[in-house]
């Protein structure tokens, strides 16, 4: 009866266990980009074709590689992924489509992660990296412009 006992308390035991690392799990999660400030980040870029678009969970694939879009703040400022049609008017990831030409301009985490931090759609006519350099955000990298958090 007391090896019962015993085994019954280790059971519930291991559920507590389980239910904190659960919720421990669930309240670190998010999209929340923190990157030590000492890290030393270069962009990476990419012209490519979209393969899969998730606007539901802030992601693309374009050219094999999974980009995540970034929304993230600091201090009162919050920056994300700056979404460019090829006109240059801002858009939504939901306008992206399968088969659509992409530049994509972000970092590469020293985990691997690829982070956007900004995608520009781009017209059927570029075929080669010549021809984006009518597009003036391929020299001059645009400034990352944030919004204000209350």
């Amino acid at each position: 009866m007391n090896s019962r006992r015993h085994g019954i308390t280790f059971v519930e035991l291991c559920i507590v266990l389980f239910v904190c690392l659960a919720l421990a799990q669930i309240a670190s999660a998010g999209n929340n980009l923190t990157i030590d400030e000492s890290t030393n980040l270069e962009f990476f870029t990419i012209q490519s074709t979209i393969m899969e678009v998730h606007p539901q969970n802030n992601y693309l694939i374009a050219g094999e590689k999974f980009i995540e879009l970034v929304d993230f703040r600091k201090g009162k400022e919050r920056f994300r992924t700056m979404l460019k049609n090829s006109s240059g008017g801002e858009t939504s990831l939901g306008s992206f489509r399968r088969g659509q030409k992409v530049f994509i301009r972000g970092f590469e985490l020293p985990d691997g992660t690829i982070q956007a931090r900004e995608i520009y759609q781009l017209a059927e006519t570029v075929k080669t990296r010549n021809d984006l350099r009518k597009y003036s955000f391929f020299e001059n990298v645009p400034i990352w412009e944030s919004t204000i958090v209350k």
